[in-house]
């Protein structure tokens, strides 16, 4: 899965830049800004509705022939949940944050179909993201990036919804699938699907639905990085981290 992400010092124009063949809009707005904590969106006190923390993630996302960047609220926001985190009968909160490619039946659980049979696909863009040791207690976080790119491509759904206050925003789920060696190897069992190249990362935009399906499947070991960070990452929102010198590096 993917539950927390870093975009730390990442520009648009370096995102364009690597992926090269997708159509930029003629002015780029202002970069994502830099966090290395994001969380799907929460609400501070499950009993006040009021205490709602948007959080964004930035994708791209194509329309009228142009593949456009925004900020999109993580997670996705379903039909029946307008506006807010969607909840079961009970009043629970259900995780929209990641839609789980299935090897049987349909591709995605029915939340998330909609999105998937409209083609609202989109790229996140993150410098790298958090996976935890599920093997031990307490679970020890690891963060993954890549070491032949400024930055993941991670293949997304989106949907557009109305926050209470009247804006419009995109929402967005990340697509996982199976892991790799290198995300077994810290004791995890799915990750996020990751795009390889700006060939990929064009088609999964502007593919058709066969061809964009055939790019969720397991990232190459030769170029993930993985590295265990502090605790203190287990916080939402919690930006005092001191992260080890190989992501220092990559800020």
């Amino acid at each position: 899965m993917c539950g927390k992400a870093a975009v730390s010092h990442l520009s648009w124009a370096e995102v364009y830049a690597y992926a090269s063949l997708l159509t930029a809009p003629p002015a780029l707005p202002a970069d994502p800004e830099s966090r290395i904590n994001i969380s799907p969106s929460r609400l501070r006190r499950k009993s006040e509705p009021d205490s709602m923390v948007w959080e964004t993630l930035p994708v791209i996302y194509r329309a009228d022939e142009v593949d456009t960047p925004c900020e999109a609220i993580w997670p996705f926001i379903p039909a029946y949940s307008e506006g807010r985190l969607p909840t079961n009968k009970e009043g629970r909160l259900i995780s929209t944050a990641n839609a789980r490619l299935r090897s049987e039946g349909t591709p995605f659980a029915p939340t998330f179909m909609g999105a998937w049979s409209a083609g609202s696909r989109v790229l996140v863009a993150a410098s790298w993201f958090y996976e935890f040791d599920s093997r031990v207690r307490p679970q020890v976080p690891y963060a993954v990036f890549p070491t032949d790119a400024p930055c993941w491509l991670m293949a997304g759904l989106a949907r557009w919804t109305r926050l209470p206050d009247g804006s419009r925003h995109l929402s967005v789920a990340i697509i996982t699938v199976d892991p790799n060696e290198v995300l077994k190897s810290v004791g995890h069992h799915r990750s996020p699907a990751l795009l390889r190249d700006a060939a990929e990362a064009r088609a999964w935009l502007s593919g058709e639905r066969n061809q964009a399906q055939a790019l969720l499947r397991p990232y190459a070991n030769e170029t993930m990085g993985v590295e265990a960070v502090p605790m203190g990452i287990k916080i939402p929102g919690n930006e005092q981290v001191e992260l080890p010198a190989t992501l220092q590096r990559r800020r």
